[in-house]
């Protein structure tokens, strides 16, 4: 964390705005990063996106977090974003092919190498939209990002009252997969349509030991759609078994710094209660 935290640093601090129209003029704010490390945080965990469940070992590796951050003080509360997660990924995939896939067709053509079949799968996927239609998909984009925004300023402590600091959530669904098979990847890119912060931190590993019992039981549960009934058929223990796991945090827009300064504090509790 002190690498990616300096690393980040040092870009803000070379004034990209001075050289990039796109980049905001906030310089980087150490009393939001030390904040993070001042006090108890109050912490939104997320064991489902609504979309796609976790496999058993995500959650129980999410779950033992959370158990070692509220043993260090911090207060954790549940996080449930209802169906806003699959209407955000809805709006955003229209996105990728909202010119047909010219832009990349044109690169490619230039490059002169044939397409990798999942890109050329993505561009053929859909027609162009008009220029209309394209503004309409930014009106809507706006207003679900509002919508995540008034969730978060809703979402409160029961016992305090107090705001979240940030989200703790999963990274994928799964551990790692066979190369190709990855296909839900709505625990992260969501928050590149919000456009909000996010670091992840290795915290477990899949566990024979640890996940057999709850492996035993996944035959129970009834997926929710077709992605999330291909996630649940994904899972093998035996291949998986020592596999490492994740976990995200995120904060607001623009708050890198609290993002940072959150993440330092976690991963310094999950080394010291390893």
């Amino acid at each position: 964390m002190n690498s990616l935290t300096a690393v980040t640093k040092a870009v803000i601090d070379a004034s990209p705005w001075e050289q990039d129209p796109k980049c905001c003029p906030v310089s980087w704010r150490s009393e939001a990063f030390e904040d993070a490390g001042s006090r108890p945080l109050v912490i939104a965990i997320m064991r489902d996106d609504g979309v796609v469940k976790c496999h058993p070992p995500i959650t129980r590796v999410l779950n033992e977090v959370a158990m070692k951050l509220e043993e260090a003080g911090h207060e954790m509360i549940t996080w449930n974003p209802g169906t806003l997660h699959q209407e955000c990924i809805d709006i955003m995939d229209q996105y990728y092919t909202a010119d047909g896939g010219e832009d990349i067709r044109r690169d490619v053509a230039a490059g002169g190498e044939p397409f990798i079949p999942h890109v050329e799968a993505l561009v053929n996927k859909g027609k162009a939209i008009s220029v209309y239609d394209y503004w309409q998909l930014n009106k809507k984009k706006l207003e679900l990002q509002k919508r995540y925004l008034d969730l978060w300023n809703s979402t409160r402590s029961a016992n305090s009252g107090k705001p979240i600091d940030i989200l703790l959530t999963p990274v994928m669904p799964h551990s790692a997969v066979p190369h190709r098979k990855c296909k839900w990847v709505g625990y992260t890119k969501v928050f590149n349509f919000v456009d909000y912060p996010a670091v992840v931190l290795p915290a477990g590993q899949v566990s024979k030991d640890l996940d057999g019992e709850a492996a035993k039981k996944m035959s129970e549960y009834e997926p929710r759609n077709a992605m999330d009934d291909w996630n649940w058929q994904t899972f093998d223990l035996d291949t998986m078994d020592g596999m490492p796991i994740g976990v995200q945090i995120v904060a607001r827009r623009l708050q890198e710094e609290k993002a940072l300064g959150a993440a330092t504090v976690i991963d310094s509790i999950l080394k010291k209660r390893a």
